[in-house]
C-alpha cells in the first residue's frame, strides 16, 4: 500500500473520530427494534448515490402500530461516518440494537410530526441534510457505503427506527466496477403432453398470476437476464387465447434481454442422476435446442439442500456449459483474504469438473424476497442495501473483482416496484457492472472452487424405477419404429412425454405425478403394438415338405416391412426363412412358410414379428404340428414293391405256359424229316 494512501485511510480515520466525540449517546434503556411501536418505512434517499456537494433527502413513512397514541412524534436522521469496509459489518449495522461508542451516528437532521401520532395512524416526513453537513472527505479511498438511519423520538424515548446506508462516491474514486449478473428462470407448471386443455397455465398468465407478474417486471427491467423453458412458450401458443396472448408478448420481449435456454420441460437433473438415465435430459436438451428459441443451453438445479455430485455431474454428461444451484447448496472454498469469490466455481464429480454457478445469498435474497434481509424493506433500501454491499465487494477486490450473479427460484411473485428500483440502482451505480448472466459461461470468467457430496436422497425426486421405466419405454418404441420408412409418425411426441414426469414443477405434486408416469408408459408403450400374426390352429405335417399360410395384419397407419421367423421347438421340423415381409398400412397380408419333415413327432411351432435386426415386434403365436412323413414313404414302398412282384409273376407266368400251337417247335435243319406213317413208300 502507498504513503499516500496510508495517509488517506488514517485522515479519514481521524476524521471519523472526531466526528464521534460529538455524538450524543443512544437513548438509555432503547427497547429492540421489534418492540418498538412505530413502524419506519423510508420511501425515498436521494440520491442513492452521494457525491461531493450534493444534499441528501431522506423521505419516510412513520406508522402507528402500538396500542398508545404517541405525544410527541420526532424523526431524526443520524449518519455514521465510518466507512464500513467488510460484508460483515455491513449486516451489523443493519441488526445492531442501537447506536454506540463504537459505531458513533450523530444526528445530522430533523423532522417533527405536527401533533400526536394515533393508533393506526401514519405520518410523512422529509428529513434533507445540506451538504455542508455531510462532513465526508473527498479523497479516492474513501467512498463507500456508511450507516444511515432514521429514528422516530417520543420526548426522549425511542419508539421508532429503520437502519440503511448512504452511498458516497468520491470525485477520484476507483471506477473498476465489478460485473454483477441478474437470472431468473422463466417456467410455466408441471408439463402434461396427454392432456389437451389444462387451466394451470391460464391461471399463472391471468392478471396477478406468477407470469403474468414476471413477464411485467422483466418488460421494465430489460438488465435482467432470463433462462427460459421453451415447452412453456410452445404451450401457451397451442394454448388458450389468453396463454397465446401472453406468449406472444413474452417472446417478443425477450429480444431485449439476454436469453439462456432450459432443457425441454425443466427436467430435474438430481432424478436424472440417481437413476443414471442422463439422456433423458439429453432429450430435453436437444429438444430446447431445435425449439427455435435463440440462447445458451444451461441446466438449473431444484432449489434443495440435498444437492450431490450425481445431479450436477448430469451436466458433463449432457455437454452443457453450466448448471445454476441455489444460494448456498455448493460449499465454497474461502479465500485465503476472506474476500468475496465469484459466482462461477469449479466441482469435480465422477463424470468430470462442472460449473456451477453459485448465486450470492444476500444479494438474491434482495432481489428475490428483501423481508428476509430486512423485515421493513421498502424499495427504498433495498437499493441501498445492495449498492452497499456491492461497494464493499468491490473495495474488497481491488482490480481483480469476482462476477456475482443474483437469482430468484422458480416460484418466484416479483415485487415490480422493488425490482425495478433495485435494478435501476445497479445500472447506474458507478461500481458495478449490470453484465449479461451467458457471459458466466465464459472459461476466462474468474472462478472459484467448491465442493460437494458424492450421493444424498432427495425424497422429492421422481423414484429411479419410474425414471428407468421411462427410458425403457422410450427404447423400445424407438426400436419398434424401426419397422417403418416413417418412424417419425410412430415417434411423434415420444421424447416430450418420457421427459414430462421429470419436470422440477412435479416435486411439489408426487400423486399427479405418478398418475402423469402411468398414463405416459401406457401411451407410449401402445405405439409398440399394432402388429400381429393370425391364430393358427394344430396342422398335420404328413409330406417331406409342405406350406403353411400365416396371415401378418398391420394395424398401424404406417406401412411396414417385418421379419416373420417360424420357429419349431424340435429338429424333426425345419422351417425354411422367410423374405422380408411389407404390409401396407391397416392392411393384412398372407404369407406362405415352407416347412421340412425329418422325423415323426408332435412339435410346438412359434412364429413371431421381429424388426430387421430382430428385435420382437408383435405377440408371439404357437401352433402343433403333428409331422408324419413316415406315411408317405411307406405308401412309395408299397407302390414300388407291388410293381417289382407284378413284374416277376409275369415272367413266371410266360415261363409256365411254354410254346403256343401257334409258335411250333424249333427244326434242325441238318436232319433229314421222319417219314410220315401211311404215306405210301416202299413196304
Amino acid at each position: 500500500m502507498s504513503a499516500r494512501s496510508t495517509l488517506r485511510r488514517v485522515l479519514c480515520t481521524a476524521l471519523a473520530l472526531g466526528a464521534a466525540l460529538t455524538v450524543a449517546a443512544a437513548p438509555a434503556g432503547a427497547a429492540p427494534d421489534d418492540d418498538l411501536p412505530v413502524t419506519v418505512h423510508v420511501d425515498q434517499i436521494s440520491p442513492s448515490v452521494l457525491r461531493p456537494g450534493q444534499e441528501l433527502t431522506v423521505r419516510a413513512t412513520l406508522t402507528n402500530t402500538g396500542t398508545d397514541v404517541i405525544e410527541e412524534p420526532t424523526a431524526i436522521l443520524r449518519l455514521s461516518r465510518f466507512l464500513i469496509s467488510t460484508r460483515d459489518d455491513v449486516e451489523a449495522w443493519s441488526s445492531e440494537a442501537s447506536c454506540t461508542s463504537k459505531r458513533p451516528c450523530p444526528q445530522v437532521a430533523e423532522s417533527a410530526v405536527p401533533g400526536p401520532l394515533a393508533v393506526g395512524q401514519s405520518a410523512s416526513v422529509e428529513l434533507r441534510v445540506p451538504a455542508k453537513n455531510i462532513q465526508l472527505t473527498n479523497l479516492p479511498d474513501t467512498w463507500g457505503p456508511r450507516g444511515l438511519s432514521v429514528e422516530v423520538m417520543d420526548g426522549r424515548s425511542r419508539v421508532g427506527l429503520e437502519r440503511t446506508f448512504l452511498l458516497w462516491y468520491t470525485d477520484d474514486a476507483d471506477d473498476t466496477p465489478t460485473p454483477v449478473s441478474v437470472l431468473v428462470p422463466v417456467v410455466g407448471p408441471g408439463a402434461d403432453p396427454l392432456t389437451t386443455r389444462s387451466t394451470s397455465l391460464d391461471d399463472l398468465v391471468a392478471p396477478g398470476g406468477r407470469l403474468d407478474e414476471l413477464a411485467s417486471v422483466l418488460a421494465a427491467s430489460p438488465g435482467i437476464g432470463v433462462a427460459v423453458d421453451p415447452a412453456l412458450l410452445a404451450s401457451a401458443a397451442s394454448g388458450s387465447d389468453q396463454a397465446h396472448t401472453w406468449g406472444a408478448s413474452f417472446d417478443a420481449d425477450l429480444a431485449h434481454h439476454d436469453v439462456l435456454t432450459l432443457p425441454w420441460s425443466d427436467p430435474d437433473i438430481g432424478a436424472a442422476g440417481q437413476a443414471d438415465q442422463a439422456g433423458l435430459v439429453r432429450l430435453a436438451v436437444d429438444g430446447s435446442a431445435a425449439s427455435g428459441v435463440d440462447g445458451a443451453g444451461i441446466l438449473w438445479a431444484p432449489s434443495t439442500e440435498t444437492l450431490d455430485q450425481t445431479a450436477i455431474g448430469v451436466t458433463a454428461q449432457v455437454d452443457q456449459p453450466a448448471v445454476v444451484v441455489a444460494p448456498g447448496s455448493v460449499q465454497v472454498d474461502e479465500l485465503k483474504d476472506g474476500r468475496t469469490t465469484s459466482a462461477r466455481t469449479a466441482v469435480r464429480t465422477p463424470a468430470g469438473t462442472v460449473h456451477a454457478l453459485v448465486p450470492d445469498a444476500r444479494l438474491s435474497g434482495l432481489l428475490a424476497d428483501p423481508a428476509s434481509v430486512d423485515p421493513q424493506a421498502t424499495p427504498a433500501t433495498t437499493a441501498q442495501r445492495a449498492l452497499a454491499e456491492l461497494a464493499v465487494v468491490s473495495r474488497e477486490t481491488g482490480s481483480d473483482r469476482p462476477h456475482l450473479l443474483m437469482t430468484a427460484g422458480r416460484e418466484w411473485l416479483p415485487d415490480a416496484t422493488s425490482v425495478t428500483a433495485l435494478l435501476a440502482a445497479l445500472g447506474s451505480a458507478p461500481w458495478v457492472d449490470l453484465a449479461d448472466p451467458s457471459t458466466l459461461l465464459d472459461p476466462d470468467v474468474p472462478t472459484a472452487k467448491g465442493t460437494l457430496p458424492a450421493s444424498t436422497d432427495d425424497s422429492a425426486e421422481l423414484a429411479p424405477e419410474s425414471v428407468g421405466a421411462l427410458a425403457e419405454a422410450r427404447s423400445r418404441a424407438i426400436a419398434f419404429a424401426t419397422v417403418t420408412d416413417e418412424p417419425g409418425q410412430l415417434l411423434d411426441g415420444v421424447d416430450a412425454e418420457v421427459v414430462a414426469p421429470l419436470a422440477v414443477a412435479w416435486r411439489s405434486q408426487p400423486v399427479p405425478r405418478a398418475d402423469l408416469v402411468v398414463r405416459v408408459l401406457a401411451d407410449v408403450n401402445a405405439r409398440t403394438s399394432g402388429l400381429s400374426i393370425g391364430r393358427l390352429s394344430d396342422v398335420n405335417v404328413i409330406s417331406s415338405t409342405g406350406d403353411v399360410r400365416m396371415t401378418v395384419a398391420n394395424d398401424l397407419t404406417v406401412p411396414v416391412a417385418v421379419q416373420l421367423t417360424v420357429e419349431p421347438s424340435k429338429p424333426c421340423l425345419e422351417a425354411e426363412d422367410v423374405p422380408t415381409v411389407t404390409v401396407e398400412a391397416r392392411s393384412t397380408k398372407v404369407v406362405p412358410v415352407t416347412l421340412h419333415a425329418r422325423a415323426n413327432c408332435e412339435v410346438v411351432v412359434v412364429s413371431r414379428l421381429t424388426s430387421a435386426d430382430g428385435t420382437p415386434v408383435s405377440e408371439p403365436v404357437a401352433f402343433t404340428a403333428r409331422v408324419t412323413p413316415t406315411i408317405e414313404g411307406v405308401g412309395t414302398k408299397v407302390v414300388g414293391v407291388l410293381l417289382a412282384i407284378g413284374i416277376v409273376l409275369g415272367i413266371i407266368r410266360t415261363i409256365r405256359r411254354g410254346q403256343s400251337g401257334r409258335r411250333g417247335s424249333r427244326v434242325d435243319i441238318d436232319k433229314p424229316p421222319a417219314p410220315v406213317p401211311g404215306d405210301g413208300g416202299d413196304s
